[in-house]
């Protein structure tokens, strides 16, 4: 069974453009309520590096650099002054009520898609437009609920990461010496 590059690639964009920037964002606004917002703007500024280093990666298109710096620079500007807006939103804009932060959410949510289709040139059908708009105003209504036991939520995905790099490398460790012994015997 073969897994092909495109896939993989894919898997890599999903995981560096969606889900680290979402991490960051999270881990940057409990550092902000600790009162280490500068913390925080780092947590950003590598999440979207990274997300413009993700960018760069298309198996079906040659490699082109003066392309590939252009797509990492706007990705990685892109992705932290959007965080970074969220960020400074929430910790530093009082609550005005769900439909006030919906407001803003899907507005920043058609800002967000138009920047990623029109001025990226990443390839989205006009018709996901709404779905930005509605998934920007449920993200910055759900950032707002959650605020509320971010600290609490933190603490415990601190230590389900421990626990989870701790099986890691427990479970590499047995398969390193199951193999080992199976070299030697």
């Amino acid at each position: 069974m073969t897994i092909s590059q495109e896939t993989i690639a894919e898997f890599l964009q999903l995981g560096g453009q969606y889900a680290l920037p979402i991490a960051a964002l999270l881990r940057a606004i409990y550092a902000g309520f600790r009162g280490n917002l500068p913390d925080g703007f780092f947590q950003i500024t590598v999440a979207s590096i990274f997300a413009g280093l993700v960018t760069v990666i298309d198996p079906t298109q040659p490699f082109d650099w003066r392309i590939a710096l252009l797509e990492l620079t706007g990705n990685a500007v892109f992705m932290a002054g959007l965080l970074s807006f969220i960020l400074l939103y929430l910790l530093r804009q009082p609550n005005r009520g769900l439909f006030f932060d919906g407001f803003v959410g899907g507005a920043l949510g058609l800002v967000a898609w138009v920047v990623w289709t029109q001025i990226l040139l990443n390839e989205w059908p006009w018709w996901t437009a709404p779905f930005a708009i509605a998934g920007g105003a449920a993200a910055f209504i759900a950032l707002r609920f959650s605020l509320r036991q971010i600290v609490r939520l933190m603490r415990i995905a601190t230590y389900f990461i421990v626990l989870g790099v701790i099986l890691v490398v427990g479970a590499g460790f047995f398969l390193a010496a199951n193999w080992f012994m199976t070299q030697m015997g």
